[in-house]
């Protein structure tokens, strides 16, 4: 599926707020909810990395954080084990993210929230632990990346089938786009099944905008596009 427009609406009477980005088109639909589209943007290619430009933003997404240790050795090793010998940076987001995929093995839920760090030494997590390891990889070699916080559709986990949970990816700056990455369904894990409530440094505070809203809404109904 190419594009899903989701109308939201409010169960406490409460205006949503949902972002814009690349991938996601939100307009009110006058009584207090949203429709929100998700179409999913592809990378440019023949894009060099690290990042060269002079957008701030964009900047700030390439920095070691206090959970996307991007300047740790054992970090910055991973990243160049990850990417090989590619030079486009696509294609080096695409390896890190089945990379990502394939080196937790332990995919649960046992771990609170863990940092890049932790991780890269425990090698085990749920969707959180997958984002920050793939947002501090990504950043180990010059590629601005933030973990996004939103939800994304199910067909069954556990013992419920057919819904939306809470859940963590990333996105990342290539060719002057935002990109969606999500390395717990990688290769092409990022869908329109995902719909973004923040985007942030993947500190735990950037749960609190994803966990103020979780519940106060329901999907009315959808409509799937090409």
């Amino acid at each position: 599926v190419k594009a899903i427009t989701y109308h939201l609406e409010a169960k406490d009477g409460k205006e949503l707020v949902f972002p814009a980005n690349d991938n996601q088109v939100v307009r009110p639909d006058g009584e207090g909810g949203l429709y929100v589209t998700v179409r999913p943007v592809a990378a440019a290619g023949n894009v060099a990395f690290p990042y060269a430009g002079s957008d701030a933003a964009v900047r700030e997404a390439m920095k070691p954080t206090r959970y996307l240790q991007s300047d740790d050795p054992a970090i910055i090793e991973l990243a160049r084990k990850a990417i090989g010998d590619t030079q486009d940076a696509a294609e080096a987001a695409r390896r890190i993210e089945s990379f990502v995929h394939e080196y937790i093995k332990a995919k649960d839920l046992s771990v609170g929230y863990a940092s890049a760090a932790e991780v890269a030494q425990s090698r085990q997590g749920d969707c959180s632990e997958h984002a920050v390891l793939t947002a501090a990889l990504c950043r180990a070699v010059g590629i601005p990346t933030q973990v996004v916080m939103g939800y994304v559709y199910c067909p069954q986990f556990m013992d419920q089938q057919d819904f939306f949970g809470g859940h963590a990816w990333v996105q990342v700056y290539i060719g002057d786009r935002w990109v969606g990455l999500d390395a717990t369904r990688a290769p092409g894990g990022y869908s329109a099944g995902h719909i973004a409530q923040a985007a942030g440094s993947g500190n735990p505070e950037d749960f609190f905008a994803l966990l103020s809203i979780m519940g106060r809404f329901r999907i009315k109904e959808i409509e799937v596009g090409n």
